[in-house]
């Protein structure tokens, strides 16, 4: 059965040609082990979460707290995979009876979004941010066969001044033209004011610039007379002390933000678009719940680097509790959580 939905899903319109290949394998992989695992759970007497016709197991990992050892890649500390037990306060929706695994209204504080490909439209092209970077990473090491790739913030670290300058002139000109084509994503405007009105604290994690942050703020607040996401954490923001917090998907920021906001990660929901980013992040912190973003029920190539090939227990990291094909229907399960 889980080899027929795999040849199934290898020849669907969720994986495009012009996702690259080690994205596809993530998809599939992870995808392979959210049926085994649903079917062994429920084999076991307990259902996993059924949500937009998807299927997915809820993974926790447990919170953390030495957080700079986390590494970007590879995660191979050990995680427990659950399917939202009852001691979780496992609740059903009222609109369908679906299973909700949102922490209750008691004890529900915050929801934190990625932002490009979650709150705003997609607009960056990561396959041409990847071609551009591996180019110089070529040039400055003296061929592909020299460097491995990988995540293009790490892999811009480790190039020479002259590379890291370059690097960095491709990130600012990818950037702006974000800045310059940004437009809400569907839905934005009116889940804000449910989050407003439902008394829930709202915050952005991004691999962005702050600069984007602050136009993405702006356009709100002018355009539609909304406040800006309190904390908002740029790939540039420091901590008190003046450093640098790690980029996603390290969980630093997320429990940065849970600090902020007095709270611990199992009362928070991480909300994006990008399995190797956003949801492995949220899982490696602890968050009660990891929702994945599938605007219109497409998987985009959104892979700065980190969606290379995983293991078994990566999948699971990058398993969401719930996958949502749009903004309008976080609002609806959020309104439904009340």
């Amino acid at each position: 059965m889980i080899a027929r939905f795999t040849a199934s899903l290898a020849h669907s319109s969720l994986l495009r040609p012009t996702m690259p290949r080690n994205l596809q394998s993530s998809v599939l992989l992870a995808s392979s082990l959210a049926i085994a695992t649903t079917i062994s759970s429920t084999l076991d007497g307990v259902n996993g979460f059924v949500i937009s016709g998807r299927v997915s197991p809820c993974v926790s990992s447990g919170r953390k707290q030495s957080h700079s050892s986390w590494p970007s890649r590879g995660f191979s500390a050990a995680t427990e995979l659950h399917s939202a037990p009852d001691s979780l306060g496992m609740r059903s929706s009222p609109r369908d009876g679906r299973p909700n695994p949102l922490p209750s209204p008691s004890e529900f504080v915050g929801v934190i979004f990625d932002m490009d490909g979650t709150i705003t439209k997609h607009c960056i092209d990561f396959a041409d941010l990847r071609r551009r970077i591996y180019d110089i990473a070529d040039d400055d090491f003296g061929g592909p066969d020299k460097h491995d790739g990988g995540c293009v913030l790490e892999l811009a670290e480790k190039l020479s001044p002259d590379g890291r300058k370059r690097a960095n002139d491709v990130f600012q000109d990818i950037e702006q033209k974000a800045i310059d084509d940004m437009k809400f994503m569907d839905g934005l405007v009116d889940l804000c004011r449910c989050i407003d009105d439902l008394g829930v604290k709202r915050a952005i994690l991004t691999r962005n610039v702050r600069r984007s942050v602050d136009a993405l703020h702006d356009r709100l607040l002018d355009d539609e007379g909304i406040s800006g996401f309190y904390p908002a954490l740029a790939r540039d923001s420091t901590c008190e002390q003046g450093n640098l917090i790690p980029a996603k998907p390290a969980p630093d920021a997320i429990l940065h933000i849970c600090n902020v906001w007095g709270c611990d990660p199992s009362n928070v929901i991480m909300v994006g678009d990008s399995p190797a980013d956003d949801i492995v992040a949220g899982s490696r912190a602890g968050c009660r719940a990891r929702i994945l973003l599938a605007e219109g029920g497409v998987v985009r190539d959104n892979d700065s680097g980190n969606g290379g090939p995983i293991d078994e227990e990566e999948a699971r990291q990058r398993t969401p509790c719930i996958t949502v094909a749009s903004l309008l229907e976080l609002r609806d399960l959020l309104r439904d959580n009340q």
